[in-house]
Parts: C-alpha cells; structure tokens; sequence
C-alpha cells in the first residue's frame, strides 16, 4: 500500500470556487479510482486560496485483475468453411487476444463468439497518470478564466503540478504544466519546496506559512478572535470565508474614526463584514470602533496591514455617511417617483409598475385571508406602497445588500413601526435557510413580491434550468411555501398566480410552472416537516394549496404506521385504477342495482362529513371517515362487475367511482404511496 498527493498551484481562487471543490472533488475521485479497480483506504481532499488537490491514503500498487468478457460477431460471419474470416481477425486484434481466448455462446438461438479472457492489472501509477487529469476537468466553475492566448480555460491559471506516489514522480500534463515534486512556500516567503516523499509534504509547507487544510485555518481564526482581547460578534460564515481566502490567517486590530459610530449598526456591519471581511466588535452592549481583521501572512507587516485596513474602511464609511445624511433629508416615499426610472424585467415594466403589482395582490391575499380589521388591513397596503421605495436611495445604490434593512432604518422615522418592520422582513426567508417574518404585514408584502417576481420571469421565459437560476426563482417559491405553511394561510396560489398574469397582460406555461412549483415543495416538505419521499410525491397535486398539501401529508404518515393501513389503500388504489382514465364524474342513482347502494350510501354519509371537517382544515377527521369506507369498497368489487356488457351501466359505474376517487384526491394521489 501506498501514499499519494497531487497539488495543483493556481492564482487566487474566488471563495465560492473553493467551495464547490471542497465539495465536489473527493466524490470524482473515489468514483475514478472505483471505475479503474484501484483499492484505497480514504481520499482526503485540500484546499487554500492558491493550490488544491488530494491525498490517496492507502492507495494499491495495481490495479486489480479482471475478466473480460465481450460479444464478437456471430459464428456465422466469424467462420466461413471451417475457417476464421477477417472480420473474426479484427475482433482478435482490436481486442489483443488469439482464437483461444474465445468461446461460442448461443443467444436466443444464434451463436455468438465471445471474448473470455483475463486481464491483468496494470500498476496503480500508469491509471493515476490518466485519471487525475480528467478528475480535474471535470470540475464546473461559475466564471473560469481563459489565460495562455486562450488555450486554457480553468478557474485561474495553473501555475505548478505537484504529483507525488510515495517518493516517486507520477508523470502527466495538466494545462501545460508538467507534474514535478516541487511546490511553492506561502506568497510572502517566494521560495520553492522540493518534497522528497509524500509524507513531507504538509509538514513542509507548514513551516512555510501554508496550512492546507481549511479546517485548520478556521482553527488558526477562532483562536485568534478568543485571544484578541475584544468582545467580536460571532459570525461563523466570516470565519469560514476568512478561511477560505488565506493559507496562513494572522490576526489585525484596527480602529475606524469615531464620527461613523452614528451611522446605524446595521450600516456599520455591512461595511466592515461585507466590504472589507472584517470582524464587528461590541462593548458595553454597543458597537465599538474596534475591528478584527485578517492578513494571509507572518505578523510582522502588522502595522502596514492595519494602516490600509483602516484607510478603506474611512474612506467606505465616509461614503456611507455622506448617503446616509442625503438620503434622510426626505421622507421615505419621495423614493417611490424614482422607482419608474429603475427597470424590474425586460417586457413587464419599471419597479414601479411591480409596486403597484404587490399592493393588488397583497389586498388580494389579505381578502382571502379574511384579514377585516380595518387598521391592519391599512398597514399592509402601506407597506405595500413603500415596499421597495429603499431601492431608489444613495445607501441601497452603493450597498444593495442592506436592501429592505434601510427601508425600516427610514421609514421608523415617519411610519408605523409594523409597516417599518415589514419593509426589512419581507425579504425573510432566503430559500430553505433563514429566520420567518415575525409579523404577518411583512409576509403578506412578501409573498406578493415573490409571486410577481416568479410569474413574471416564466410568462417572459426566463425559466430555470439545471443549475441555472439568475433571478433566484428557486428561493423565492421556497419562501413561499415556507410562509404560507408557517402561518398556516390556506391560499390558492393559482388563483394568485391568474391575478397576476391579468396585471402583467402575459400567460405563463401552466405545465412548467406547476412542475416547478411541485418540485420545491416535495423538498420542503421533505426538508422542513420530515415528510418521507413516497408521501411527498403523492401529495404534489395539491401543490396550488400548499397548506393543505402539507396537512395531508402529516395525516397519512401518522396513519400508514397503523393496523390496515395498506388494506386501505390497496382498497383505494382498485377504485383509482379503474377509473382513472374515465373523464365524466356524471352517475345516475335509478341506474344503480341493490348490490352497488351500499357503497353509494357509505359515500353520501361520509361526504358531507369529509368536506366539512376539510373545510375546518381538520385532516385527522376527514381521515377518519374516508377510512370507513373501505369495507363498502371491497364488498362493491366482490359483488359488482363494473365493466359491464350493459353501456349504460359501465358508464354509470365509472362515474360514480370517478366521484368516490375526487374525494380521495384531496389527500393526494395514494395509489403513489409504496405498500
């Protein structure tokens, strides 16, 4: 057994690129080292700004044997009188193999010669010679660079090919760079490391300032920030993107000048945390002037480091200062006559116009909510009016990520803290993660936003695809369905979705679009309610109702652990199947034989009593009585033939069972559901 590293040495990789390749690359490599019979303990995989790679601990030293085993031509053209033909020569050939290798096996009564033979393992070496490159090919990155008169094309350019078994070069070419045991030291060192054997190699570069493994690094941070001497807010995704960006963090303590300490923390916070990856500092319950930076590289250069640091963050905060003072000298709303000058979308207007949008729909929604109480019902349309007003200002201009947070830093001054409040927490949540609205009026504003937004991307074709989603449509129908479930608002998104196609004078395509919606909330119910696959899936035709998509799907997963669950629905599944492609729910009683009324009449009974407990969104109940009506099922299919020769009859029969299977549907698809 062996030890393998490989290190490819680039210019500076953007964070979200380390990333992905933290994530990505051991996969590739285990599947490849698999796919070429190379057995190994464990792949370990690294990454700094500046080189990445892997280890192979453990790795064989061959590749293992294997048996070929493959289909050549037919007897018939591989002989003729008795003797090979050249096309049974060229399969020898392009195979490597002689006449005895082969054997004559009979499929669905034609001979065939096949291939048998075994094929030996060649050393480990000569496979990593060609498999590395191709892993390292294989990794997508969002913006990759093209560099050598635009020959290559990867993240960054390529620098140097470290490519080590034990003590011994594996020899191969990666974008032009030749693989060699020599690296380089940390940037401010300059030196060049040869590694005489794989056990060296991170021991070396660790005496020169360079700690491969990100775990480590975000140690080296956390260590720093508990033995700095301040009070440093906790910000685990700063530590992990300090991280990222350095092979050797060094801690810096600087101060910004204390006339900025009047601008809001939240402003201060984007400044030094977005702008520059700094660390906020507190003391005594405030915000300090004080900041924790980070330099890639040995301390020493403490004092020019915290001079820069301190000359950017003025020169950003005196910026921020000087918008901040601008745009307080109006009321929030002046905002709004700017808005009709900022485009939302190609073909469906201004932010203007997609205000007036929001406030329609937020009505509409407060109106199916049976939200009445005059004040509240005034507080969401305020809020609506002023929902993106922040957009128009010097401060979201220069920092857009405090968008929604300086809407409520300037409309507390003049407006309901209620309508401030929901001008930030409309933007709750991002997607999957994130904190909810805290009060409905920011919700609403913020479901309305996020259905325009959809819908007007899908009626212009801007539809995601794969990987691809610019406009962060994804997110936003998660947020969504969050919403509407958290607050338990039982809405018709269809029924939203037509208002706003009315607005927008423009259709979306239905299937598309319901397809998409589908897919997000079998992972948020799957994600956020720990709803198993098979029960998400049946439930995703009452995706236009998300609530109820989500009570139904609650009410089976309690019920399928219990006694006769499956009877049940195999029950169900007989009146599903037989009816499913029949498309009229008409049925006419007087055609009905004594055999098929006690079913009708355990029907009637339950029905009323199904649609009104669904009514009171009590699922449990409406549960209850759907599963009374099993053993009426299963007498029905004992006793009555419905396919029968009678037209009249089979189609009465079918329509009756149509109208039974409804009632089912509105628990979703069961016959879905794995016994």
């Amino acid at each position: 057994m062996s030890e393998y590293v490989v290190e490819l040495l680039l210019e500076e990789m953007p964070p979200s690129d380390i990333d992905m390749i933290m994530e990505k690359l051991e996969p590739l490599v285990k599947k490849a080292l698999e796919d070429s019979r190379i057995n190994y303990e464990s792949v370990e995989v690294f990454s700094t700004s500046r080189r990445f790679g892997f280890f192979v601990h453990g790795i064989s030293d061959m590749q293992n044997d294997t048996k070929v085993k493959k289909r050549g031509p037919s007897q018939k053209v591989a002989y003729k009188d008795g003797k090979p033909t050249k096309a049974f020569e060229g399969f020898l050939r392009s195979n490597n193999a002689t006449p005895e290798e082969t054997e004559i096996v009979e499929i669905n009564g034609v001979p065939y010669v096949f291939l048998k033979k075994e094929q030996k393992g060649q050393p480990t070496e000569e496979i990593i010679k060609n498999i590395v490159p191709t892993v390292f090919r294989s990794l997508q990155f969002k913006k990759p660079m093209r560099y050598g008169d635009g020959k290559y094309r990867y993240v960054r350019p390529v620098h140097s090919v470290l490519s080590l078994m034990n003590d011994k070069i594996v020899n191969f070419e990666f974008m032009g760079k030749q693989a060699s045991n020599v690296t380089k030291s940390h940037r401010y060192l300059g030196k060049d490391l040869k590694i005489n054997n794989v056990s060296e190699y991170e021991s070396t570069l660790e005496k020169n300032m360079v700690i491969i493994r990100v775990n480590d690094r975000e140690k080296m941070v956390e260590t720093a920030i508990s033995n700095c001497g301040l009070e440093v807010l906790k910000d685990e995704a700063l530590i992990h993107e300090v991280a990222l960006i350095t092979e050797f963090p060094q801690p810096v303590i600087g101060e910004f000048q204390e006339r900025y300490l009047n601008l809001p923390e939240a402003v201060l916070r984007t400044v030094l945390r977005h702008h520059q990856r700094t660390f906020v500092t507190h003391e005594n319950g405030k915000i300090s002037r004080k900041f924790l930076a980070f330099q890639d590289g040995p301390n020493s250069r403490d004092k020019n480091i915290k001079r820069g640091y301190e000359r950017v963050l003025n020169a950003r905060l005196a910026d921020a200062d000087f918008y901040y003072s601008e745009d307080s000298s109006v009321p929030l709303e002046e905002f709004n006559k700017k808005l009709k000058e900022i485009a939302f979308q190609r073909d469906v207007g201004t932010i203007q116009d997609k205000v007036k949008r929001i406030t329609i729909i937020s009505k509409d929604i407060s109106e199916k909510l049976k939200i009445d109480t005059p004040n509240l019902v005034k507080l969401i349309d305020r809020a609506a009016t002023l929902s993106k007003a922040d957009l128009a200002t010097n401060m979201i201009y220069e920092f857009p990520e405090l968008q929604g947070i300086m809407g409520r830093i300037y409309a507390s001054r003049t407006e309901d803290a209620r309508v401030a409040l929901a001008l930030e927490e409309q933007y709750k949540p991002e997607g999957l993660e994130g904190d909810l609205p805290s009060d409905p009026i920011g919700a609403i504003i913020g479901v309305a936003d996020r259905l325009d937004t959809v819908v007007a991307n899908f009626a212009i074709g801007e539809i995601p695809s794969g990987s691809k989603d610019p406009y962060g449509l994804r997110k936003k129908v998660f947020g969504i369905l969050r919403i509407l479930n958290s607050f338990e608002w039982d809405l018709n998104l269809r029924r939203e979705t037509k208002i706003v196609e009315t607005l927008l004078g423009k259709k979306i395509p239905e299937k598309e679009f319901s397809e998409f919606f589908k897919g997000r909330l079998e992972i948020v119910l799957k994600e956020c309610y720990s709803i198993t696959r098979d029960v998400a899936r049946a439930v995703l035709n009452l995706w236009k109702t998300p609530l109820r998509a989500r009570l139904a799907a609650q009410t089976i997963d309690k019920y399928r652990e219990t006694e006769g669950f499956n009877d049940f629905i195999v029950a169900y599944t007989r009146v599903h199947n037989i009816s499913s492609k029949y498309d009229s729910f008409e049925y006419h009683v007087e055609l009905f034989e004594e055999k098929e009324k006690p079913l009708f009449k355990a029907y009637m009974d339950s029905k009323l009593q199904i649609e009104d407990a669904l009514d009171h969104l009590n699922y449990n109940e409406a549960f209850e009585y759907l599963k009374s009506l099993k053993p009426f099922i299963d007498d029905y299919f004992d006793n009555v033939f419905v396919m029968a020769t009678r037209e009249d009859l089979k189609r009465n029969r079918l329509g009756f069972l149509k109208a039974l299977d409804s009632l089912f549907l509105n628990f979703g698809e069961l016959s879905l559901l794995s016994k």
